[in-house]
Formats: C-alpha cells, sequence, structure tokens
C-alpha cells in the first residue's frame, strides 16, 4: 500500500471519535483539550518514509484498517485477568486495568497513603485532585516524530494511572500497574502521569500485555517527573500478541540533582514503536535510559531517543541491547543534544546489537549535536553475530550449541537489566527474558 493511500485512510476511521471519559465531572480544562486534541490528530499529516523521524520504518504495519474501540471485558475474563495479574511478590500498591478499565479496586499501603502519597486511576485523579495534574499532564511535546499519535491518544484516553510521592516521602517497595488489553482488534491508550516531589523516591514497574493471541493497538503515553534530588525509577514491560501493534511516546523531566532511571523491555507486538525524550532541567540532573529488546520470527521494533541537556553539571546514560532472531528487524535512532550553557555534560549512548540469524536487520543511528563547551559526549553502535570462539569455549564444556547461544544471549542482555539497580524489578525482568528463550528453544 503507498504511503499516499496510507495518508487518505488515516482521515477516514470514524471509530476514533473520543469516546466518553470514565470518572465524574471532569474539569473544563481537561475537556477542552481533548476536543483540540482530536482537530490536531486530524489536521497533522501521516508520517513518510521519506521523514527523518521515520526513517527504516515499515509504515505499511502501522494501520488502523480493522481496528475497533475496545470494549468492556466479561467478569469472567476479569477475574481471570486479576488472577493472572501478579509479578513483584510484594508491592506497595497496585491498579489493574483492562481496555482501559478498572477491573479491581486500587490498593496502597495504608502508611504510604497516611503519608500523602496519591495511587490512583487517571479519571479519579482528574475530580479529586485537578490542579496537581493539571501542571504535570501532558506538557511534554512529542519531539521524534509521533505528535499525531500523541494527539490521537490524548483523544482517545479513556483511563490511566496518576502516582504522586509528595516532598521527602520514599516508598520502600515499588507500586505495580497491569494494562491488559483483551479482544480481536481492539485499542488501548494507557496513560501514566508519574511525579516525585523534592527529595522523595519511588519505583513504579508497569505490564502491557495482551490477554489473548489476537490482533490489536496500544498506543501509550507515560510522562515521568522527578522533582529536586528525587529518585524515580520505572519499568515498563511490552509482552502483547504477536499479531497486535504498539506505539508508545514517553517523556521524562529531572530537576536539579535529581535522577529518572527507566527499563523498558520489547517481547511482543508484530510492529512496534518507542520514543523517549529525556529532559535534563536543572543542574546536576542525572538519566539512565536502558532498553532489551529480542524480536524473533518478523517482528519490527523502532526505537527512537533524545538526551536533552538544558543546564550544567547534567548526566545521561543510555543502553539499549537488542538480540535479534530469525528475520526480525530493529530501528535505533538516539541523538544526544546539549543546548547553549549546558556546560560540563556528561552523555553517553550505546545500542548493540546481537545477530542471532542471517536474515534479521540492525538499524543504527547514533548522533550527537553540541553547543556548549567542556563536555564528554560518546555515541556508539555496534552489530554482530556470536563468534565462533566464544561458541567453543560453551561446547567443549558439553554444552550443546542451542543451549550456548541462549547462554551467551542471555549474558549480553543482563548488562542492561543490571542497571535497573533494583533487585526485584530486576528479578521479575529477567524471568520474563528467561520465558521468551525458553519458548525459542522448544
Amino acid at each position: 500500500m503507498s504511503e499516499a493511500l496510507l495518508e487518505e485512510k488515516s482521515v477516514k476511521r470514524s471509530f476514533f471519535e473520543a469516546p466518553e471519559f470514565i470518572g465524574g465531572h471532569l474539569p473544563d480544562w481537561y475537556t477542552e483539550a481533548r476536543t483540540a486534541a482530536w482537530t490536531e490528530y486530524e489536521e497533522l499529516p501521516w508520517p513518510k518514509r521519506t521523514h527523518e523521524a521515520w526513517r527504516f520504518s515499515d509504515l505499511k504495519k502501522l494501520a488502523f484498517d480493522d481496528i475497533i474501540d475496545a470494549s468492556e471485558v466479561a467478569d469472567t475474563e476479569g477475574t481471570e485477568l486479576i488472577t493472572r495479574s501478579v509479578a513483584l511478590g510484594e508491592n506497595a500498591g497496585r491498579i489493574i486495568l483492562a481496555n482501559d478499565r478498572l477491573i479491581a479496586d486500587p490498593l496502597l499501603d495504608a502508611e504510604f497513603v497516611e503519608k500523602g502519597v496519591i495511587f490512583k486511576p487517571l479519571s479519579r485523579a482528574l475530580v479529586e485532585d485537578a490542579d496537581l495534574v493539571r501542571l504535570s499532564f501532558m506538557q511534554e511535546p512529542a519531539r521524534l516524530g509521533s505528535a499525531k499519535f500523541r494527539a490521537l491518544h490524548r483523544a482517545r484516553l479513556r483511563e490511566g494511572i496518576f502516582l504522586h510521592i509528595p516532598k521527602d516521602v520514599a516508598l520502600s517497595r515499588p507500586v505495580e500497574v497491569f494494562h491488559w488489553l483483551s479482544g480481536e482488534n481492539a485499542a488501548i491508550f494507557p496513560h501514566s502521569l508519574i511525579v516525585t516531589g523534592s527529595g522523595s523516591s519511588a519505583a513504579i514497574a508497569e505490564y502491557v500485555a495482551s490477554a489473548n493471541r489476537q490482533p490489536g493497538f496500544c498506543g501509550g503515553v507515560t510522562d515521568l517527573i522527578a522533582g529536586e534530588n528525587s529518585c524515580l525509577t520505572h519499568v515498563r514491560t511490552q509482552n502483547m500478541s504477536e499479531k497486535a501493534h504498539s506505539l508508545h511516546v514517553s517523556s521524562s523531566l529531572a530537576a536539579a540533582g535529581a535522577n529518572i532511571r527507566s527499563f523498558v523491555l520489547n517481547l511482543g507486538c508484530k510492529w512496534s514503536r518507542s520514543e523517549f525524550t529525556a529532559r535534563l532541567s536543572g543542574e546536576g540532573a542525572s538519566t539512565d535510559m536502558l532498553a532489551v529488546c529480542l524480536p524473533e520470527n518478523g517482528q519490527e521494533m523502532d526505537m527512537r531517543t533524545l538526551q536533552l541537556h538544558e543546564q550544567q553539571h547534567t548526566t545521561s546514560n543510555l543502553l539499549y541491547k537488542n538480540a535479534l532472531y530469525d528475520k526480525a528487524r530493529t530501528i535505533f535512532a538516539g541523538l544526544i543534544m546539549v543546548e547553549e550553557g549546558a556546560h560540563h555534560t556528561d552523555a553517553y549512548q550505546t545500542c548493540r546489537n546481537l545477530l542471532m540469524s542471517d536474515q534479521c536487520e540492525a538499524n543504527s543511528m547514533p548522533g550527537l549535536e553540541i553547543n556548549a563547551d567542556q563536555v564528554k559526549c560518546s555515541h556508539g553502535s555496534t552489530s554482530g553475530p556470536i563468534t565462533d570462539e566464544e561458541l567453543f569455549y560453551l561446547r567443549a564444556r558439553g554444552i550443546p550449541e542451542s543451549a550456548a547461544r541462549q547462554l551467551m544471549t542471555f549474558g549480553f542482555v543482563k548488562g542492561a537489566v543490571d542497571g535497573i539497580g533494583h533487585e526485584n524489578l530486576e528479578q521479575v525482568v529477567l524471568e520474563k527474558i528467561d520465558r521468551r528463550f525458553r519458548r525459542i528453544l522448544s
């Protein structure tokens, strides 16, 4: 299908009319913004491969022809999904959503409620904490090519989560959020707004998955905002059906002295695109951007990043690791941008691709744009197979070749997982990776 036809089709999808938001009376600023977002979606052009932001992307796979509005899940299915919503052995709180609807009462330990922590569905926060939500809700633009789909998300947003940690409060255990997609060709638009106050700390794990192996679409937005001298760790795993499509736009904003650590694990989807913009807006801010992708068969995983240094003495470190099987494809395009006056910046960007077949394809486009003095910036990308010497070392010790390859791959991606810096969250991620490897071996 030509790009011209794709662009024409994009204005004919009546199902994208904005739905009613779940919850009580919503503030006027929010409803007006939703209406404006729908207009923006209709007016913005469909992406083309000739656009630098979509270079190498297979836009034929980004189609909404058969997508329908996700309906409510039946009570029996909801009960089953609640049972399946288990990851950490112990958490500080939990929210479970299916088809952008709450299917279980949100949980938060009483000790954190008493300290003023807010962890609730977004629809409820817009009513009960409207002024607090407005300060940070979707304030960051989509800088990496998906402005049209960010507008679509805002117009279609039905439900999400809001986490706010007050000043000097530390969550001793992570909170968990489960986003389930159910139904053939259903679409969901999960939203996460996470804010840490000055001197606070928190960790959150989000799991996006399909309830079945049917096709569908997920168009999500995540905003991470860290106040001065706060610490925020965010882990997002995507394990949707391999017939589904996903487009996720993330942003982080770190104030002076704050640290944001983000990790993304991509396992599912026929086609997925992840965009992540990390803004370091305060002196001494830092961020760690980590990801692991394990595509197989004909999966395509597209990752675009921006490390934006706006102040002095800021640090960013990006490490993306991809292990590709069969006819899988990955695209990585990352830019380190150091603005004028952001002296003494330390910024690093590394994308490594392990090619597990002769038919897979890895495309990497790292870049630098430096407008300040006395900076340390580097970027690089590598692609290659496991060497014969490495295989020989393991096979000489009685390990079959297929198992040896998976051991090498596991060690390859584990370097990125170790960067999470939270033992329980690392264990959850490693278990998901291990299940993928066992499936490949079977």
